[in-house]
């Protein structure tokens, strides 16, 4: 088998993924098949806290394009760790949340925070992690979430690094004694150990981890083990199709395996934690018309800026946190109290729950915007830079190491929300982008954001005058609604600005008033056989009972809600 890796140095995955989307980073083949011994004279140090390997294998017969096997220095987290604990002393989370913590698999689980929308929840997951890098940074990410539960994926990566599975179990051990010793009543799950399509020859030392930390757990009420393993064995590994289709790649889920995951995940947290969630209003959140502006992209200047407020249409603006060009955005970084156009606090806040990667200025951004393709969002700052990812679930396809979305909380569930999507990136590759929206209902649509000649003047190779629209998205009833980024075609999808618009349910036609206009908008649509399907657009508006469908029952609810005939 020949496996074509990305080779970089401790600590640099995420800036060199970041070179490889301007193209200036070449792959090269790789011959190793399995991960190092670690107690070889490879020369790479064996002591397990201070310098590891990292092995990540290709699905059989097949070339696989990844980060591969790579030394791992103790240090490599701490520019990880540092934004998380930055970010939570300016915005401190919650204290009682459902803690899930680990390596890779938790940081790409993008739909976590949906998954459990009516539990606090906080997402620190590390790429390539080992138990002990979970020990390391106790203190930073753990214990001063004072979790009610802290739900552990960990100890995989170890063992295809050579260690064995008592060590998977006494490194267990550390953790949960660190922590009880701390805050005895928290409760612990721990996923066992899953075969992977890639590291399926390491199942006997997975079975002596799973085994004894199971024993464990089972003489301790806090402590609690899910059997992963059990419900992946039963759907016949290596290769049954029902095994495989849960895998992107030889050892992370896709979508459909991280819904496995919920279903067998979520029935055992709720047995011992009930939702915990409170739907609490928010007093700032903006009225109907209001408006918020975001700049998605680094500030370093080289790569990009923050967007200044107020701008020169007097608008002010969110920016994400300072930031350098090519550094990875993780899941779980937060961004509190975004601002609206006015510059008024809003109460709303951003939550990253699937990673990006940023650039800008010298990798394509859009650097002259024009207000009369753009209107009012054509502010250079704001357009030249951009957050990107790789994801579209596919084996064989993108990178689903970096999915690509967030959540925003605080909104109002009385309200609707328009949202609209601003993506580019020159390049002649034709690269689409999908912004799916999900609340109480959902809406999805689409960008072309490069492309060549696809500029307003057929010879620029970026979108420099077209945004996507979605109208009418209902937060859930605790005021979240989530974003979530597919690539559909080329190399990446890209987010450069978004703006955020209130909207009264039923407002139709978006003059702030529902009335007769807006009743005989949804009552088209209620006419009879021949009219044609309602648009994504006008769904979202009217589904008052959000079944997907245009009915009596909104109709009903439309009548009740506004006195309208």
């Amino acid at each position: 088998m020949t496996i074509t890796c990305l080779k970089t140095a401790p600590g640099r995955a995420h800036t060199e993924a970041a070179a490889w989307e301007t193209g200036r980073l070449a792959a090269q083949p790789l011959a190793h098949s399995r991960g190092y011994d670690r107690n070889s004279t490879s020369g790479i140090a064996s002591n397990r806290s201070a310098f590891r390997g990292r092995w990540c294998g290709g699905l059989a017969a097949a070339f696989v394009t990844l980060l591969c096997w790579q030394p791992y220095a103790a240090g490599q987290y701490e520019a990880d760790i540092a934004r998380w604990t930055a970010q939570d002393a300016l915005d401190p989370p919650a204290a009682g949340a459902i803690l899930f913590t680990g390596s890779s698999s938790i940081r790409r689980w993008e739909q976590l925070t949906r998954d459990f929308a009516d539990y606090e929840v906080i997402q620190r997951g590390f790429g390539g992690a080992y138990f002990d890098h979970l020990n390391t940074y106790l203190n930073d990410i753990v214990l001063p979430y004072n979790p009610a539960a802290i739900v552990i994926w960990a100890g995989t990566n170890d063992i295809a690094s050579g260690s064995d599975g008592n060590e998977v179990f006494a490194d267990y051990q550390e953790f949960v004694t660190a922590v009880h010793t701390a805050q005895p009543n928290v409760d612990i799950f721990y996923l066992g150990i899953m075969p992977t399509p890639g590291r399926f020859d390491n199942g006997p030392q997975e079975t002596i981890a799973n085994n004894a930390i199971a024993a464990y757990a089972a003489g301790d009420a806090k402590l609690h083990y899910i059997d992963l393993p059990a419900q992946f064995w039963a759907l016949n590994p290596p290769d049954d199709p029902a095994f495989t289709s849960l895998f992107v790649d030889s050892i992370h889920l896709n979508r459909a395996g991280y819904e496995f995951w919920t279903s067998i995940i979520r029935p055992e947290i709720e047995a011992v934690i009930a939702p915990n969630k409170v739907a609490a209003g928010n007093p700032n959140t903006p009225p109907v018309g209001g408006r918020i502006l975001f700049d998605f992209g680094p500030s370093n200047f080289a790569d990009g800026e923050h967007t200044y407020s107020p701008d020169a249409n007097g608008h002010h603006w969110n920016n994400w946190h300072a930031a350098e060009g090519g550094v990875a955005i993780n899941a779980g970084e937060h961004l509190a109290n975004l601002v609206d156009t006015a510059g008024a606090a809003t109460g709303i806040n951003l939550t990253i729950t699937g990673g990006f990667l940023s650039n800008g200025k010298l990798n394509g951004g859009l650097l002259s915007p024009s207000s009369s393709l753009l209107g009012d969002i054509a502010i250079a700052s704001a357009t030249e830079d951009y957050f990107y990812c790789s994801a579209d679930g596919l084996q064989g396809g993108g990178d689903d190491d970096v999915p690509g979305g967030f959540m925003l909380d605080g909104l109002d569930p009385d309200l609707a929300y328009d949202f609209r999507f601003f993506g580019s990136r020159a390049s002649t590759e034709t690269r689409i982008t999908q912004y799916d929206v999900i609340g109480a209902n959902s809406a999805t649509t689409t960008l072309r954001t490069s492309g060549n000649n696809i500029g307003h003047d057929g010879v620029y190779d970026g979108n420099d005058n077209t945004r996507a629209s979605i109208a009418g998205v209902r937060p859930d009833a605790f005021g979240q609604i989530f974003v979530d980024l597919t690539l559909l075609q080329g190399s990446f999808a890209y987010i450069n600005v978004m703006e955020v618009t209130v909207r009264q349910p039923g407002d139709w036609n978006g003059d702030g008033v529902v009335g007769a206009i807006d009743a005989i908008g949804l009552y088209i649509y209620l006419a009879g056989p021949d009219v044609p399907p309602a648009s994504p657009s006008v769904l979202t508006i009217f589904d008052f009972d959000f079944d997907g469908d245009l009915d009596l029952h909104d109709s009903a609810k439309f009548q009740m809600l506004f006195g309208a005939p």
